[in-house]
């Protein structure tokens, strides 16, 4: 191993790191010496810095730069993944906490750089047991941002984290090991060559159904999604902000390298009158309870958050009907559709964060006569609300499309129905949701406020939180190519092993 390669390779993780333990320096120093904690713009300011420089980092490292290890992967599909994460953890860093949420900013901050650490790394193995380390890294920093501001709310919200995210994290262990038992293989690639010779192996099928449940908690797929609700609705709009954009996106990268990668000999089919056991079915069948869960239990909702927590779970359902059909294409248009829903899921809760500090809570009838309070925030909830329930021309659309496009094509054989069934029923489930995604704008375009007074001006920070993903949605849904050409090929680099 080359070990100079892999400090390069590690450059990224590294500025984070020390930028965090920069930030926790400078706060001690500034409490030491003024007695109160350090300002969370002047934390913010440090900690959006060192992400701009690990994003440097990432953009000018040599494109044949090779360890010669699987512990690191800089492919194609890892450095996209790796931008991708530090820039939803920029803009999750650009929204400012309210004031009296967050009363140790550069723990808070600095506790944001390690988890957007771990989930950098995570995006960018092909080994079980980096894995593994990497994302618990994430994940104890998620567990303790959830909880930061220390009230009865966010501290149920941090323990039912906490305490499902061990159990995920004791299933995802336990099911990495039966794998590794199986194969004797610490990496994907070796895993696919010892599967392909046995693909029907017990120890092989149940090491993978441990693992599709670990990482089905952090995708928040039902039924594994019980934490959601209460962390959206209790965590800082922040922590919601990565556990909902950057967690999600990293998540689904980590199913499609294991599935795609390492149990592509197992895949069977959820084909309509053709199904094989493997886990397309079993991932066709979350797909199917996560949509019609999510979006049923959405309808329900008078808080905005939980209802953005059971958006989530529908959308998993529509990410894993992409994977359900086990090509590249299909694939790729499910991890394109991530970002997206990164994007938007980040930009409804800046605006919700605003609305709900100024209004006292995050009821949709707190939002009635938005437009007129704030005309900037109305028009991005408008364009991040519509990309969420896939109305053209915005990103959200175009997603969905090449993803249940896709989808159909990937899986017709012969005139059979393939995969109809399970697009024809996310189609339906979008429908739906277009009810409780209109009930909002509704409020905010058509009523009128019942409560006098202006809506307090948004920091320029908080403006850019809300603008620049607004902005992306809008180019992305014209433009789709842009990345989803990039990560498709990427994908099929990382499948056929270059």
């Amino acid at each position: 191993m080359n070990y100079s390669t892999l400090f390069i390779q590690l450059l990224p993780e590294a500025v984070l790191v020390v930028t965090a333990l920069l930030l926790l320096g400078v706060a001690v120093a500034t409490e030491a010496k003024t007695g109160k904690p350090i300002a969370n713009a002047t934390a913010s300011a440090i900690s959006a810095i060192g992400v701009i420089l690990a994003g440097f980092a990432i953009f000018n490292m040599p494109s044949n730069i090779d360890s010669g290890s699987q512990l690191i992967s800089m492919d194609p599909l890892a450095r996209i993944f790796k931008a991708v994460v530090l820039g939803l953890g920029l803009l999750a860093i650009l929204l400012p906490p309210a004031r009296r949420e967050i009363q140790n900013p550069g723990e808070f901050f600095a506790l944001i750089l390690f988890a957007l650490t771990g989930l950098s790394l995570t995006s960018g193995t092909n080994h079980l047991l980096f894995l593994f380390v990497a994302l618990e890294l994430a994940s104890l920093s998620l567990y303790l941002l959830a909880g930061f501001p220390r009230t009865a709310r966010a501290s149920e919200a941090s323990l039912k984290y906490f305490l499902f995210g061990g159990v995920s994290a004791a299933f995802l262990l336990f099911g990495l090991s039966l794998v590794y038992g199986f194969s004797n293989a610490a990496t994907l690639p070796e895993l696919a060559v010892k599967l392909a010779e046995n693909p029907t192996s017990p120890l092989a099928i149940a090491g993978l159904v441990m693992v599709v449940v670990g990482i089905g908690f952090k995708l928040a797929a039902a039924p594994f999604h019980y934490w959601a609700p209460d962390v959206y609705q209790g965590a800082p709009a922040t922590s919601v902000a990565l556990i909902s954009a950057a967690s999600k996106a990293v998540g689904m990268v980590v199913l499609v390298r294991f599935l795609l990668i390492g149990f592509s000999a197992a895949s069977g089919s959820a084909a309509w009158g053709g199904m094989v056991a493997g886990w397309s079915l079993w991932i066709g069948v979350l797909a199917a309870v996560s949509m019609i869960f999510g979006n049923v239990l959405a309808l329900a909702q008078t808080s905005v958050r939980r209802l953005l927590a059971y958006s989530a779970v529908a959308n998993t359902g529509y990410l894993l009907v992409g994977l359900c059909a086990n090509g590249a294409s299909a694939a790729g248009a499910a991890l394109f559709y991530v970002v997206v829903y990164g994007l938007a899921t980040l930009g409804t809760l800046a605006v919700t964060a605003a609305v709900e500090r100024n209004r006292g809570n995050d009821s949709p009838t707190s939002f009635a006569g938005l437009v007129h309070r704030s005309p900037l925030q109305a028009v991005a909830l408008l364009v991040f609300l519509a990309s969420l329930a896939g109305i053209p021309p915005l990103a959200g659309f175009a997603g969905k499309f090449a993803m249940f496009s896709a989808a159909l094509s990937a899986s017709t054989h012969g005139g059979d129905p393939g995969l109809t069934w399970l697009v024809g029923l996310a189609s339906i489930m979008s429908a739906i949701s277009l009810y409780y995604y209109l009930s909002i704008l509704k409020q905010a375009f058509v009523k009128e406020s019942a409560e006098a007074g202006e809506e307090s001006p948004i920091t320029a920070s908080h403006a850019l939180a809300v603008g620049i993903p607004a902005a992306a949605l809008v180019v992305l849904g014209l433009f789709p190519a842009l990345l989803l050409d990039p990560i498709t090929a990427a994908l099929i680099g990382s499948m056929s092993g270059r």
